[in-house]
Order: C-alpha cells, then sequence, then structure tokens
C-alpha cells in the first residue's frame, strides 16, 4: 500500500504531495484550484526504473529512467530517458492493487490516464 511520505522541502502539501510503498513511488503537483496539473509515477524502483510522466500540459509518456551526470553534493542523479515504451497492462494493474489508499479522486484520475495510453 502506498504511504504519504513526508515535505522536507519549500513546496507545500498544497503544491505537490508524495507516496511510496518501496517498489513505486508516486508524485502529484497541483493546480491552484487543488485539481492535478501533473504526476510522475516510478515503478520497479532501484531496478529497472521505468515512469509514467502526465502533464495537462503534454502527452501522457512511459519512459526510462537513466543515471545522469553527478553534480557536486549530490551520490547519484537520474534523469528521464528518451526511450519511450508502450504503458503495459501489467503496470496498470500492479498501480490499482497498491493504490487503495491515495485518496479516490486522484486514483480515478490516474487510472483514468493510465488505461487512456494502454
Amino acid at each position: 500500500m502506498l504511504e504519504k511520505l513526508p515535505e522536507h522541502s519549500l513546496v507545500t502539501n498544497e503544491e505537490r504531495v508524495r507516496y511510496t510503498d518501496g517498489t513505486i513511488s508516486v508524485t502529484l503537483w497541483f493546480d491552484s484550484d487543488t485539481s492535478i496539473f501533473a504526476f510522475e509515477i516510478i515503478f520497479d524502483l532501484l531496478m529497472n526504473e521505468m515512469a509514467l510522466l502526465y502533464s495537462k500540459k503534454s502527452t501522457p509518456r512511459y519512459v526510462n529512467v537513466e543515471d545522469s551526470d553527478l553534480k557536486v553534493g549530490r551520490s547519484t542523479k537520474q534523469s528521464m530517458g528518451s526511450l519511450t515504451s508502450r504503458f503495459p497492462i501489467e503496470k496498470l494493474k500492479e498501480f490499482e492493487r497498491i493504490s487503495t489508499t491515495l485518496p479516490e479522486q486522484y486514483r480515478s484520475f490516474i487510472l483514468e490516464i493510465m488505461q487512456s495510453i494502454i
């Protein structure tokens, strides 16, 4: 089950909220009216990570997450790769199973986006 992570940044919970269960990471960004502006879901954390990226201003993408050049003071740096893949139905089912603790309006919205790109 996804658990909400505490915020340790200058971004407030009204602007961004993060959840994880150890294998999946979900980050939601909100508009001023509290609707989802964008989200990032990273599957298979610490393995062959793939990310589903959504923004109101672009088409949803399912991409690889790859290592990038290190910056001073950081032990690792990752970036979204350019390799785009088809979103697998298995990932939708996995998200359905572990996302029952998300607020229903967010969960439904994300599942709708996932279903639209299968």
